[in-house]
């Protein structure tokens, strides 16, 4: 009999939970995520900043295209998830080059669908213009879009070549090479923008222009270290082969991505919504919308580090059948949560006016900044416990709860209340936070009830029972848990601003995020979970990087 089968399902006795040790295991990895989420969110904030400071009509701009060419481009982004996947598969069963060929498939695949994308971009002014009545706001939105058109194929090839290295567990080059272009994009912006050593500059075009270079910089970085210099391909690559891409793979290939793709453009398709609402109220309200999602951004990844801490660490315990530890670490996460996010809050409230400077000193943006400031900060608070409930839910593997009322509040809770009362009863801008609050208050009430009819130990028994499938143990889960959130936690393209509220998480790696998921046959390596899982060579643990894309948002 196997080691596994010698193993009772359940413990007799659970050892005692050390409150202390998980508290810093949390604040450690909590550290880790938020500064990766910074940096990332920081990048995108850049555009904003600089747009913000030219004029209102410039913000507004590109914000609205950015909205509209998000559609598109972030279906084909979130495609390139099989990629982590079954590259992170191939890894764990020892074959390197079946790794190398899902990248090359992944390559080819975003590089053929980068073209109809590339349209769009060019085409975008038929959506802009039935969006707002400002004509100035249109042409530049247009100019916007087909500048930024040329850095749709860097950033796809980024996002393919960093997910590679990601599924190797290799994460410390696209660290460095996201923290770096954050250096790039604003060097790119001042000097494209305002000029320097006697050059006047391109004014609003080259902000858009600094995009495209920091989206070039990152893959020639990324690829001129890794692979020109350390040659850490070479363990997973056995060169290019276009007879690899049998139809058997490509279906796979597109099993997985297309789920995820269709689930983005749902989400994207809301947030253009609630930004197409706002257009209705004038370009300044566009402005205004871009200046607080901004700042929304930059506070939630100060609390993410929280939330996905607590999501990786419920789950490996979970997966260590330890279902009392996984509640209290839970309730410990929420706790710390609640009190960092208050701490966030008031300083917040403390700060006032002087928080938006950063995006805009126009005393009229700056006004209606301030009209909303309660409210978004008492919406930000109550979104960060939602968040972090939807955290412990994934940790569980209840992706199907967190999925269906996000969709179901969005479409049917957020978007009317947003229109009927700011459009139609004419309450204006302070109405679209009044709908985001009651829509996440919704959720969180949903989520909490949830994890109060959750039976923890029938959700130990299945973690362990997908556990002992894989035949991983809890150390090696948290270590690669770890790396994939703070990968991931950078893993967004250039020059995508989010305009609207809520950067949704991505699913972690998990021991429940592996369950009857792809039912898919590669090659023989991998099969249905519950009939046999596929072992290395060397018989040691594998598909470490199985997860789980249920909530989308990549």
């Amino acid at each position: 009999m196997t080691e596994h089968e010698h193993k009772p399902l359940l413990q007799t006795q659970e050892p005692p939970v050390d409150l202390k040790s998980e508290f810093w295991q949390l604040t450690s990895m909590s550290l880790q995520v938020s500064l990766s989420t910074f940096a990332r969110m920081a990048l995108e904030s850049v555009d904003s900043a600089f747009l913000g400071h030219i004029s209102s009509e410039a913000l507004a701009a590109s914000s609205l295209a950015i909205v509209w060419t998000n559609v598109p481009l972030m279906a084909v982004w979130s495609g390139t998830a099989p990629i982590t996947t079954l590259c992170g598969q191939a890894w764990g069963a020892k074959n390197g080059e079946l790794a190398g060929i899902w990248l090359q498939m992944g390559l080819v695949i975003t590089s053929i669908l980068m073209i109809p994308i590339f349209i769009w971009y060019w085409s975008v002014g038929i959506v802009l213009e039935s969006s707002t009545d400002d004509e100035q706001v249109v042409e530049l939105g247009i100019r916007f879009a087909r500048i930024v058109s040329f850095s749709i194929w860097p950033a796809l090839i980024y996002a393919c070549v960093r997910l590679y290295f990601q599924a190797m567990g290799i994460v410390a080059p696209t660290t460095v090479v996201g923290t770096v272009s954050l250096g790039v994009s604003v060097t790119a912006n001042y000097v494209l923008i305002y000029g320097a050593w006697g050059w006047g500059g391109m004014g609003f075009d080259g902000s858009p222009l600094a995009t495209v270079i920091a989206s070039w910089f990152q893959p020639i970085a990324l690829i001129s270290y890794a692979v020109l210099y350390k040659k850490m391909h070479l363990q997973a690559w056995g060169g290019w082969d276009f007879k690899t891409f049998t139809p058997e793979r490509i279906k796979t290939f597109l099993r997985i991505a297309g789920p995820v793709a269709s689930n983005s453009l749902v989400s994207s398709l809301a947030n253009s919504a609630m930004a197409l609402i706002a257009a209705k109220l004038g370009s300044d309200v566009i402005a205004a919308n871009a200046v607080i999602s901004g700042l929304w951004g930059v506070l939630w990844a100060l609390f993410w580090g929280f939330g996905c801490a607590t999501q990786v660490r419920v789950a490996n315990h979970l997966g260590a059948n330890r279902p009392r530890a996984a509640k209290k670490v839970g309730l410990l996460g929420f706790g710390c949560t609640t009190a960092w996010v208050l701490l966030l809050g008031i300083g917040a409230s403390i700060l006032r006016h002087r928080l938006f400077y950063l995006y805009t000193t126009d005393d009229d943006l700056l006004n209606l900044c301030m009209l909303v400031q309660p409210i978004f900060i008492c919406g930000f608070m109550i979104e960060s416990l939602e968040i972090l409930t939807s955290s412990i839910l994934t940790a569980m593997g209840e992706v199907n709860v967190t999925a269906w009322a996000s969709l179901l509040a969005t479409w049917f809770i957020e978007l009317p209340l947003a229109y009927i009362g700011a459009v139609v009863l004419g309450y204006g801008f302070p109405l679209l936070w009044y709908a985001i609050c009651v829509m996440e208050i919704v959720k969180l009430s949903v989520y909490v009830y949830t994890l109060s009819k959750i039976d923890w130990g029938a959700m130990a028994q299945r973690a362990l029972e997908m556990m002992e499938a894989t035949g991983e143990n809890e150390g090696d889960v948290l270590e690669d848990s770890t790396n994939v959130a703070i990968s991931e936690a950078g893993n967004t393209p250039m020059g995508i601003t989010r305009v609207m509220h809520s950067p949704a998480n991505a699913p972690l790696l998990t021991p429940t995020s592996r369950g009857e998921r792809w039912g898919i046959d590669t090659e023989g390596l991998v099969y249905r979970r519950g009939s046999a899982s596929f072992v290395s060579p060397s018989g040691e643990r594998s598909n470490s990087f199985d997860r789980v894309y249920a909530s989308g948002n990549y």
